[in-house]
């Protein structure tokens, strides 16, 4: 993809349309998801004050469709920095979540990873500045195409390994999981869906939809990261904690909770944690 003309804000009515639909859906759902995540975090825990600033963060990037030319191209880049932020803070969030699944070593390597990822990131906030106030076009256009590489494999994994855990080391499938938490169900479809986004912006930066999409628009980065953010609100403690309060419930009911295996689940204080996963599930 090179770039011969200068860069502006759309003027076609189909790509200013779509553009100004994708940005509103995304600044809407996270403002609701903010207000949500604040009504049910807990004082005191980290987790939750990180999944709210990964939300507050993004938010202004959903705006710049409404910047004239030539503020157009600073806005876009400055805001940007917010999104850039949010998206490694969504990865740490990600990674917290899923520690208590991890090895010392897994769970070092991920974050390990996460860091020297930041240079990527770096160069991409000069190229957002660079790009959109036609100042140089080339670095932009030879990175944008690896944004998903530095941005997306710490989320697959974590989607992974949780379908992989739910299977292998808990004492239900995914229809009873489902069944008794339908909130946990609604965190594996939007990890799903996240995944299937990821995939279509990684298609549409390679040029193969240019054809079917205005051009310079593309949608799939804010759905994706939409679901996501959707993910982190929806089960705002680490999967865990989470599951094993979904186990103890669903043992209870079965009526082997003195024998389950505490190998698979951490199972000291699951009767106490029966009433507890009401709560997480309402």
């Amino acid at each position: 993809m090179t770039t011969t003309t200068r860069v502006h804000r759309p003027d076609q009515p189909a790509a200013l349309v779509l553009e100004a639909w994708a940005q509103g859906l995304m600044t809407g759902s996270l403002l609701v998801m903010a207000g949500v995540t604040y009504a049910n975090m807990r004082p005191g825990v980290l987790l939750h004050k990180l999944i709210l600033l990964e939300l507050i963060l993004a938010l202004a990037h959903g705006t710049f469709i409404f910047a004239p030319d030539p503020v157009y191209g600073w806005y876009l880049a400055s805001s940007a920095i917010g999104l850039i932020t949010s998206w490694s803070l969504h990865n740490v969030v990600a990674w917290m979540k899923n520690r208590p699944f991890m090895s010392r070593k897994l769970s070092l390597f991920y974050i390990g990873t996460i860091v020297l990822a930041q240079p990527y990131w770096v160069a991409e906030i000069y190229a957002n500045f660079a790009y959109f106030n036609n100042i140089n076009h080339l670095v932009y256009e030879k990175i944008r195409p690896l944004e998903a590489l530095f941005r997306d494999p710490w989320w697959i994994y974590t989607t992974c390994n949780l379908f992989w855990i739910v299977k292998k080391h808990y004492n239900f499938g995914y229809v009873e999981l489902v069944r008794e938490c339908p909130r946990f169900g609604l965190m594996l479809a939007s990890m799903c869906l996240s995944i299937v986004f990821i995939a279509l912006d990684v298609v549409s930066v390679t040029g193969a939809l240019q054809e079917a999409m205005p051009l310079g628009i593309n949608p799939f980065w804010k759905l994706c990261f939409m679901f996501k953010c959707l993910c982190d609100t929806i089960i705002l403690d680490d999967f865990k904690t989470a599951l094993d309060q979904l186990s103890a419930r669903w043992l209870a009911k079965q009526g082997m909770v003195d024998r389950i295996d505490t190998r698979d689940v951490s199972g000291d204080d699951l009767k106490s944690e029966i009433n507890a996963v009401h709560i997480a599930c309402v």
